[in-house]
């Protein structure tokens, strides 16, 4: 059967062969009009090697990458969506987690892999959660380039999600201990976030140019629609452990681990100061925003204003509708905890 020009060929090649037939096709031409060629595979039989040259003339991959492993669509994905940026740690650490798939040839990864992987993992639902999403967007992506076809990633299913008792506010005995220790840079860091109510995140990824120290209020946030580009106002007590940690000569707050060791995302904050920190061995650095909850509430501060300060949405049509605080006001309410 004569296959059509410019579709690619199947060749038998000679001698004693587990695979005897090539799939060869035409990468480019030379300066002089001759073909480059290039070989696609090695088939037992025919009928294999003319699939899989259908297969290819389908959906025609690019050679480069057609053998890329897991770690090497992850590196193509993160140079393409941050360019110029560091890759944020949750997207670190979600590949981390996804150890046992980096040497894995992606077109070979199916459901089963990603589900078997999250499956035996003992971190918990949000770990879970940022693996598969990780996942998810690499499948897209490599759909994107045309190397695989199906999103597997999306049919992987999560654990039930339980409500969680893992995060719980700083007692008032507790953070007399932290007030007590305020120069080590743990209690300093779990301060900032007790007193703010600012993810753990929002203060690392924190702008410099974002924080004015003299009017007390930040702009930052994320996650959230409701949480982007809010104002954080700083309260009194705290605005001399913020200004420590600022430097107008650097892009983020100066925040470095005991050894002098700049931390800038989750894990590091978590692994370099949190974890080693003796008064915060029973709390995550995300209850330090339970904290502050907890704190605008005994102190009666305003539901609309604690939305505000937080970044929450409103639960109820009226509390939906914005209404403007000045930054003075969040300023006044913030300084009542």
């Amino acid at each position: 059967m004569k296959l059509p020009n410019g579709y690619g060929a199947v060749l038998k090649l000679s001698g004693k062969r587990r695979k005897p037939f090539a799939v060869r096709i035409t990468v480019g031409w030379t300066e002089d009009g001759k073909q480059l060629r290039k070989y696609l595979g090695y088939y037992k039989t025919r009928q294999e090697a003319i699939k899989a040259l259908a297969d290819y003339n389908e959906n025609p991959f690019d050679l480069m990458i057609q053998d890329a492993t897991f770690t090497d669509v992850y590196q193509r994905w993160a140079n393409v969506k941050f360019k110029d940026n560091p890759v944020t740690g949750v997207y670190i650490a979600a590949y981390k987690n996804l150890a046992l798939l980096h040497s894995l040839r992606f077109t070979d990864i199916r459901k089963r892999h990603i589900q078997s992987v999250i499956d035996s993992s003992t971190l918990g639902y949000q770990a879970k959660s940022h693996m598969k999403s990780l996942c998810t967007q690499l499948f897209n992506f490599a759909i994107d380039q045309e190397l695989v076809k199906i999103n597997f990633a999306s049919l992987v299913k999560l654990p039930p999600k339980t409500p969680s008792e893992l995060h719980k506010p700083f007692t008032p005995a507790e953070l007399d201990t932290l007030w007590q220790n305020k120069s080590d840079i743990g209690a300093k860091i779990a301060l900032i976030l007790c007193y703010t109510g600012l993810r753990p995140t929002e203060l690392l990824e924190m702008q410099t140019a974002n924080i004015h120290l003299q009017e007390r209020y930040m702009n930052g946030g994320k996650k959230t629609a409701a949480s982007k580009n809010r104002v954080i106002p700083v309260a009194q007590k705290i605005l001399p452990l913020v200004a420590e940690l600022y430097n107008p000569q650097l892009e983020r707050l100066d925040i470095k681990d005991s050894k002098g060791r700049s931390v800038q995302n989750y894990q590091q904050l978590r692994s370099l100061i949190w974890d080693k920190t003796p008064a915060l061995q029973n709390h995550t650095p995300h209850d330090g925003r339970h904290t502050c909850a907890t704190l605008m509430d005994d102190a009666e501060i305003p539901l609309k204003v604690r939305q505000l300060i937080l970044g929450h949405t409103a639960t109820d049509i009226t509390n939906r509708v914005y209404t403007h605080k000045t930054i003075q006001q969040l300023i006044d309410a913030i300084d009542k905890i």
